[in-house]
């Protein structure tokens, strides 16, 4: 059904980027490792039942991102990912961000909703397409190019000191 893809193929082909990812999500590697081996038991027992033609390693970043956010919501687990090294990127500042503005954006990042929260970190951290991205969450590219700009604006508005501009 899935042409000659083996799952061994799937797994040689993206485990290496699916922990990195989970490390990021997680913030340290035993919670990355333990999901790691969860999403991959579940595309185990999945795997047969994928149709022909479909986006394997989309598949397999929403299986990721389905574990994360339950190990989040049942552990109730505060720390996702070391943002403030990519504080940069994200704002354009060149200075270094202080404990405190990570802490901030952190709390920022944790307070969007899931579908914004993960389509925000899958293109600022894994630098993720924006088909990709939809296709791990399971909406279109432009629904996905949409979460990562409501995203993006709710982080600004809220690191914005009163009475500036964004």
């Amino acid at each position: 059904m899935r042409g000659t893809t083996t799952f061994g193929d799937l797994i040689d082909a993206h485990q290496a980027e699916l922990l990195r990812y989970l490390v990021r999500l997680t913030g340290n590697r035993a919670d990355a490792d333990d999901l790691f081996q969860e999403t991959f038991l579940c595309a185990f027992k999945a795997f047969r039942r994928l149709r022909a033609g479909s986006n394997h390693r989309a598949w397999l970043y929403r299986i990721a991102t389905n574990a994360f956010l339950n190990h989040r919501h049942t552990a109730h687990c505060r720390r996702e990912t070391s943002l403030g090294q990519d504080f940069e990127a994200w704002f354009g500042s060149t200075a270094q961000p202080d404990a405190a503005a990570t802490l901030a954006l952190r709390r920022v990042v944790q307070t969007l909703s899931r579908r914004q929260r993960s389509a925000f970190l899958q293109r600022n951290l894994q630098g993720r397409s924006y088909a990709d991205i939809g296709a791990s969450l399971g909406c279109t590219a432009t629904a996905a190019r949409a979460h990562v700009y409501q995203a993006a604006k709710r982080v600004r508005r809220a690191l914005t000191p009163r009475g500036e501009q964004p």
